[in-house]
């Protein structure tokens, strides 16, 4: 039997994020939101969600419209939880492309080939 390579594993309040991390996400591409579990920002709610599904290293990104990553491969899966998006990003994993709704929390295996 086959392991899973993506499942939503929850869920959370996407608007309590955005009003927590708005202030240091202005004009950066990609903001460390961790250190190794340690939290870097006093971000009450933000930090619970982290903690809830034990992710560590994390970091909030950003993507313009029209424009994706390379197509590569990670060291480790990967848990995504989109704050913003439109129905028309996709999120490629092998040969499957999927849609993230903001809210939900995904487990994907970015070690396989993936782009977004």
């Amino acid at each position: 039997m086959s392991l899973p390579t993506f499942k939503v594993l929850g869920s959370f309040d996407t608007d309590r994020i955005i009003e927590e991390v708005q202030d240091y996400f202005t004009s950066k591409e990609h903001v460390s939101l961790q250190n190794n579990k340690d939290s870097l920002y006093d971000l009450d709610y933000t930090n619970s969600v982290l903690e809830q599904y034990g992710m560590f290293n994390s970091r909030l990104m950003t993507l313009r419209q029209k424009e994706c990553y390379t197509w590569h491969r990670d060291n480790t899966p990967r848990i995504h939880l989109p704050l913003l998006t439109n129905s028309s990003c996709l999120f490629v994993l092998e040969d499957k492309a999927f849609k993230m709704p903001a809210g939900d929390v995904y487990w994907v295996d970015t070690r396989k080939p993936h782009t977004a």
